[in-house]
């Protein structure tokens, strides 16, 4: 007897606990995702390579409320020396919805720091950021 006790009291300590986390987890979903604004840089070099011509590319029309055309870029993904074309990929033009009210697009570029030139990916920004 003193054993089917211990048993259903770990039965429902365990669907108690179950029932927590599963609406803690329920209210985490809920919220709003939070953005992750922060770039990281991808390739540190101490010339700025040139990246190949931009493609052109048809701009389409916005499909969703809010959503922005994001322009094709290459992007540094590969050591220069050794990745096929020098490690330059085109990713594509495209529509997509802000993170966030007031964000901006970032174009890929070079960024210079502590003595080297950082390859920064296009990104979002935040509202009120600058570039």
């Amino acid at each position: 007897m003193r054993m089917l006790k211990h048993r259903v009291a770990a039965v429902v300590c365990a669907t108690t606990l179950s029932m927590i986390f599963t609406r803690t987890g329920a209210a985490q979903m809920a919220r709003e995702p939070e953005i992750q604004m922060e770039t990281q840089a991808v390739y540190r070099s101490r010339i700025a390579l040139p990246a190949p011509e931009a493609r052109t590319e048809a701009k389409q029309a916005a499909s969703t409320a809010g959503a922005a055309w994001v322009p094709g870029f290459w992007n540094l993904e590969g050591d220069p020396m050794t990745a096929p074309r020098g490690g330059w990929v085109w990713v594509p033009g495209r529509l997509e919805k802000p993170p966030m009210r007031g964000a901006s697009w970032d174009d890929a570029h070079w960024g210079w720091n502590a003595g080297w030139y950082t390859w920064m990916p296009g990104h979002w920004d935040e509202p009120g950021r600058g570039k």
